[in-house]
């Protein structure tokens, strides 16, 4: 007799029990509030390890943990119109946002700004991300708060996650490395801070910024938030960052190190306990004694990455010693003297802050106290690294100048910070592996050996404190927890490797990458980026037709198609050209540089120049441009354009339509200046607006998405105090 099929028609919902067919209602998911918040063994294990002595304390801690984590979010302060935006918020939206709390609940806090976040561009609201978005009362807020966002203006970001970044002091002339920088949101803050003379209109900045992450899919998430900054100064990579690997600008230069170090590390995640439902029932010690080799070889690596007198900043969403305070030891001994903790209490004064743990134990993971790993099973004692244990030597490290920070300290998450300056050279330094290695003299396995050739493999999820994820484009997962991969598993460094070839007129390399705004394909066949050469015969076509100076440097041009006609040209910096040149450029996998400049517009019409700019870097290239295509309008001009998709000539002025039919066909740009605005209402703005237009025979064309038509939108109706 033959077995009986199984009824693949089945109901999901439904399972087989003998002949009868059984109804199975599916558990409906809880939300935060619901859910039951306890986990006996988390709570045994912090009171025991003495994070918080005060039992009343203690309780105000676990009491805040259970409940759900504020909104936070920050205006992009390296913009021109910072200031305005914030203005515009305390004016519109602030005041009807308190009303509206208070008519709901009394007793809870209103939006306010994070008071340790300079210039009040940093805020925080009691009502959670979801609260937000789905309640009609908040539809305004929410409205302008996602188009902003879309933009760059605002990133929405869990307020502890701020504070690395502002720690990191990153100035515009510096080179920086985030090494796990996935899914971005501090890499967007770094990016601010090369860019802070933005709003003196100074050019290009110097620096350059390396986000890194391990994990090829994260990092399209990493392009994807950080393509709203527009920065020609960041290069995206896809290394495992324990083996991130040395870069010579030239044959005979010693490798590169950087200014300034990010290492944002995987970790077990329990300081996002607000927002994690999953850390309150899978909590256990396994995780942080698991992730503390990756956490101290990571940490390792950007010591020796680092240039003498450059700042490293280690930080974790996790609460435990084993990840913050043991690692942080570990890498002191290990530097040998050559990296020091910097005292930072000075800074950020209105944060509220406990001095980092001088004493701490280990748990195994079957829930015992043990002393030392001698007291560890044999059979499991390759499990443990002896630097999980407190160093004999503790109070000579000055740990207590780490930053500890609990989430009923001002209502956040918890956090962990310690930051560094190398004050001299390291290397030679033995990687800590899965088991005791702890050679005082360094050994044959070093980091410096191996970065180039030993790949890490590893599949324990970190937590992200980062809350950065916008609702143009939802994760695949709970509405505030993104995760990150501690180092890069196989599958996800797999790809060619870069190849380089250099003539007179270009220089070529393979990127891993399809597209920057796709997702990574399982089989990677690589895409050419190629630099313009100076006789490239676009450059004299663009730059004689747009009047464009001579101070602007087309040899940081470049194309990613091999394809004769070029389709559209990206910009990077002097920085990143510098990187994307060097003799091995091949060792790096390249996942996205550069911002949108030109685009070979297609066209039936004939026309002087084919290529129109972009919105992406119209702001770049504007202070470069001459009068030639440049036509000064009004708000009342740009309602006309983003009154439908193309407004003939005959419906502007006789004064501007003059102005248009005195232009060739192509690309002008359009600047209005807000202030100089006689009708408008208090609004005034002192910000410019330059807009990409496409002129055709009788008619424009707004060179802008969507999502930024809905922006300008908005500031043109807050303009004129009209709300849709």
């Amino acid at each position: 007799m033959g077995r009986k099929k199984k009824n693949r028609g089945a109901n999901r919902n439904t399972r087989q029990k003998g002949d009868n067919e059984v109804t199975v209602r599916r558990t409906e998911r809880k939300t935060y509030e619901e859910a039951e918040k306890k986990n006996e063994t988390f709570e045994k294990y912090y009171k025991d390890q003495n994070i918080i002595s005060d039992e009343a304390e203690w309780k105000k801690f676990m009491e805040v943990n259970a409940t759900i984590l504020p909104t936070a979010f920050r205006i992009t302060g390296s913009r021109r119109h910072a200031f305005e935006l914030r203005d515009l918020m305390k004016r519109e939206h602030i005041p009807k946002l308190i009303q509206i709390q208070l008519e709901i609940d009394q007793k809870s806090e209103p939006i306010k700004p994070l008071l340790w976040y300079p210039n009040e561009l940093g805020w925080q609201h009691s009502a959670s991300r979801m609260t937000i978005k789905k309640d009609p009362i908040f539809q305004t807020f929410h409205r302008w708060l996602v188009a902003e966002t879309e933009v760059g203006n605002i990133s929405r970001q869990e307020a502890v996650s701020m504070i690395p970044p502002l720690l990191l002091d990153v100035k515009p002339n510096h080179w920086v490395l985030d090494m796990c920088a996935a899914p971005g949101s501090k890499t967007a803050q770094i990016i601010e801070a090369i860019h802070a003379n933005d709003a003196q209109e100074i050019g290009i900045p110097s620096g350059i910024v390396i986000a890194n992450d391990s994990d090829s899919k994260r990092s399209y998430m990493l392009v994807h938030q950080t393509k709203r900054l527009r920065s020609p100064c960041l290069l995206v990579t896809n290394h495992d960052a324990q083996h991130f690997p040395n870069i010579h600008l030239k044959k005979s230069s010693p490798p590169v190190q950087f200014d300034r170090i990010l290492v944002d590390v995987p970790c077990s995640g329990d300081g996002t306990m607000r927002k994690n439902l999953t850390i309150w029932s899978n909590w256990n010690i396994g995780n942080a004694i698991g992730l503390h080799p990756t956490q101290v070889n990571i940490l390792l690596r950007g010591a020796q990455l680092a240039k003498e007198g450059g700042r490293l900043v280690y930080s974790t969403c996790s609460l435990n010693p084993l990840e913050n305070e043991a690692v942080v030891a570990e890498v002191l001994r290990r530097s040998r003297g050559n990296l020091i903790l910097v005292d930072v209490n000075d800074r950020l004064p209105e944060l509220r802050k406990v001095p980092g743990m001088t004493s701490w134990k280990v748990m195994s993971k079957e829930g015992s106290w043990v002393s030392s790993l001698d007291d560890i099973n044999p059979k499991y004692r390759k499990k443990y690294a002896k630097s999980l244990w407190m160093p004999p030597d503790v109070e000579k490290l000055n740990l207590t100048r780490c930053i500890r920070i609990y989430p009923h300290l001002q209502d956040t998450g918890g956090f962990f910070i310690a930051v560094f300056e190398k004050i001299g050279i390291i290397k030679d330094v033995s990687v800590l592996d899965d088991t005791t290695s702890n050679d005082e003299n360094g050994g044959e396995n070093s980091i410096t050996e191996s970065v180039d050739n030993v790949e890490a493999d590893s599949t324990t999820i970190k937590y992200e404190c980062n809350d950065d994820v916008n609702d143009i484009e939802e994760m695949n997962q709970d509405d505030s927890v993104s995760t990150k991969r501690p180092s890069s598993t196989n599958q996800s460094i797999k790809g060619s490797h870069k190849r380089i070839r250099t003539n007179e007129s270009t220089t070529t390399f393979k990127s891993n990458c399809e597209n920057e705004e796709e997702k990574p394909k399982s089989k990677q066949t690589g895409e050419v980026f190629i630099f313009l050469g100076s006789d490239n015969e676009d450059i004299p076509l663009i730059r004689e037709f747009y009047g464009l100076s001579e101070d602007f440097k087309t040899d940081q041009l470049l194309v990613r198609s091999e394809n004769e006609k070029n389709k559209i040209l990206y910009l990077v910096s002097d920085s990143v050209k510098q990187v994307l040149s060097a003799t091995d450029v091949h060792k790096l996998r390249l996942v996205n540089t550069g911002i949108k400049i030109f685009t070979r517009q297609d066209t039936n019409e004939p026309v002087k120049c084919p290529f129109r700019f972009n919105a992406e870097g119209m702001y770049t290239v504007y202070p470069y441009l001459s009068n030639k295509r440049v036509i000064n309008f009004g708000l009342k001009e740009v309602r006309i354009l983003l009154s439908e998709p193309t407004p003939l000539f005959d419906q502007f002025d006789e004064k501007i339509r003059e102005q248009l039919e005195s232009f060739e066909i192509g690309c002008i740009v359009a600047y209005i200046d807000p202030s100089q605005e006689e009708e408008i209402v208090f609004r005034r703005t002192k910000v410019p607006i330059v807009l990409p237009i496409w002129r055709a025979h009788k008619s424009l064309n707004l060179l802008y998405r969507k999502e930024d038509r809905k922006v300008l939108e908005l500031r043109v109706q807050s303009y004129f105090n009209e709300e849709k």
